[in-house]
C-alpha cells in the first residue's frame, strides 16, 4: 500500500465560509483523504454522533463563527473525540492569535493562504502530538523483569491494579468532589506508572487534569484499567514464551518449572 493511502484519513471540516472549504476540500481529497464538510459547531457535533471521524480541520477566525468556542466544546467531549488531532485556519489578522488557538485546543494553526503540502504536514502533526500510548512501556516493563521472576512480577502487577479497583468502585458507588477525583488519580496513576501501565496512567492524569467533571472521566479510566490489566498478563506470558529461563526463574531448585 502506498504511503498516501496507509495514511488516508476521514477528515470533519468546519468552515463558514463555501469557498474555503471548496479548497480545503480539493486539497484534503488531492492527499487522499475523505472529507466530512460543515458550516458551523452544531451541524459538526450532530456528525460527530453518527460518524468516526479521524482528524478535524477548523476556522479559528472567521466572520461569525468561534473557533475558539467550539474548540474547547470539542475537547470536552469524552475520548476518543476529545483526543482528535485538531488543525486550525486563520486570517493571521490578530497578534497572539497562536496562542490562543493552542490554549483552546488547536494542536496546529495554519495562516491562509496555504498551500496543501502545509495542510498535510500540519495533519501529520497533529496526529503525532495526539497519538495515544502504547498500553505498556516496554522498557519498563523489561526493566521489571530483570528484576523480578514470574511470580514476583505478577504480585506487583497485582497491587498496582488494586490501586484502581479500590478507588473507583468508591467513586463510581458514592461520588465525589474534585478533591477525591485528584487525590484517587494521582494514587492511580503513580501505581499504574511503576508496573508500566502508562496508557492507564495517562487516563488517570486526565481524571486530575479534569477533576471538576471528574465522573465523566471514570468511564474512560475503568476503560483503560481493564485493558491495562489484560495487558500486563499478555506481557507476563509472553515474556515466559520466549524466555524459558526467566520463566523457570520462580521455580525452587530440583522442582520442574
Amino acid at each position: 500500500m502506498a504511503e498516501e493511502e496507509a495514511q488516508a484519513l476521514r477528515v470533519l471540516l468546519v468552515d463558514p465560509l463555501p469557498g474555503t472549504r471548496v479548497t480545503v476540500i480539493a486539497m484534503l481529497e488531492e492527499q487522499g483523504h475523505e472529507v466530512l464538510p460543515v458550516s458551523d459547531w452544531d451541524t459538526a457535533e450532530d456528525l460527530l454522533l453518527r460518524e468516526e471521524v479521524d482528524a478535524v480541520v477548523m476556522a479559528f477566525t472567521a466572520d461569525g463563527f468561534d473557533g475558539k468556542d467550539a474548540a474547547q466544546r470539542l475537547r470536552d467531549r469524552l475520548p476518543p473525540q476529545a483526543d482528535l488531532p485538531l488543525v486550525g485556519t486563520t486570517t493571521g489578522l490578530r497578534r497572539g492569535e497562536e496562542d490562543e488557538a493552542l490554549d483552546a485546543g488547536f494542536d496546529v494553526l495554519l495562516t491562509r493562504p496555504f498551500e496543501a503540502e502545509a495542510l498535510g504536514e500540519a495533519l501529520r502533526q497533529a496526529a503525532r502530538d495526539r497519538t495515544p500510548p502504547p498500553p505498556l512501556d516496554p522498557e519498563r516493563r523489561a526493566a521489571l523483569r530483570r528484576l523480578h521472576g514470574p511470580a514476583a512480577l505478577a504480585g506487583l502487577d497485582d497491587a498496582a491494579m488494586d490501586a484502581p479497583g479500590r478507588l473507583l468502585a468508591a467513586l463510581f458507588t458514592e461520588g465525589g468532589g474534585a478533591g477525591d477525583y485528584v487525590a484517587a488519580g494521582t494514587e492511580i496513576a503513580a501505581a499504574l506508572e511503576d508496573v508500566g501501565a502508562i496508557a492507564a496512567a495517562a487516563a488517570a492524569r486526565r481524571l486530575v487534569e479534569n477533576a471538576d467533571a471528574g465522573r465523566r472521566f471514570l468511564y474512560p479510566l475503568m476503560s483503560a484499567v481493564v485493558a491495562a490489566r489484560v495487558a500486563l498478563r499478555k506481557d507476563r506470558m509472553t515474556a515466559a514464551a520466549q524466555d524459558p529461563i526467566w520463566a523457570a526463574s520462580d521455580t525452587p531448585p530440583g522442582d520442574s518449572p
